[in-house]
């Protein structure tokens, strides 16, 4: 079954899973930007990763105009995985639970531009003020201190699902 990882990376994060993702599948991992969308066709399998703003995977919506037939998608943001992460954001991007894996990034502030940085910013402020704070709230106010929270094992599940196929 040929297979590829397709990719798009704000930080570096996501294209550290695609090709962590890519080298356990024994297959190749391209940047979005660099593939011409036609050429997915081609593939039995895609794998596809984007990074998350606000709940919606970027770049998705163009690779769910393809009507490819399989493909497999991971996302990468600063929340602690969980279950009801992992959901909330697969419905938010219709796209069916099963097919659908959430991975902890991180945040490198020096490769953000400008607006999402005051975006997050906010984010990170309003956090600041909340009272009672959950132990994922607080890891999330430590990663904007600056961190790589990325967990090479946590792609297992999507490595076993993409053999399997």
């Amino acid at each position: 079954m040929e297979k590829v990882v397709i990719y798009q990376s704000g930080t570096g994060f996501t294209a550290k899973y695609a090709g962590w993702i890519a080298e356990r599948l024994g297959c190749e991992a391209k940047e979005y930007k660099s593939v011409n969308p036609k050429e997915l066709t081609d593939y039995d399998m895609v794998i596809y990763g984007g990074w998350i703003f606000g709940g919606m995977v970027f770049g998705y919506d163009k690779l769910k105009k393809l009507n490819l037939k399989n493909v497999i998608v991971f996302g990468v943001g600063m929340t602690v995985p969980s279950e009801e992460v992992a959901a909330k954001i697969a419905e938010q991007n219709q796209i069916p639970r099963e097919r659908f894996y959430y991975y902890e990034g991180g945040y490198a502030p020096q490769k953000v531009g400008f607006m999402k940085r005051m975006m997050l910013n906010m984010i990170k402020k309003s956090l600041e003020k909340k009272e009672n704070k959950t132990a994922d709230e607080l890891h999330t106010l430590e990663t904007f201190k600056g961190a790589d929270n990325t967990n090479k094992e946590a792609i297992g599940d999507l490595v076993a699902r993409c053999m399997k196929k």
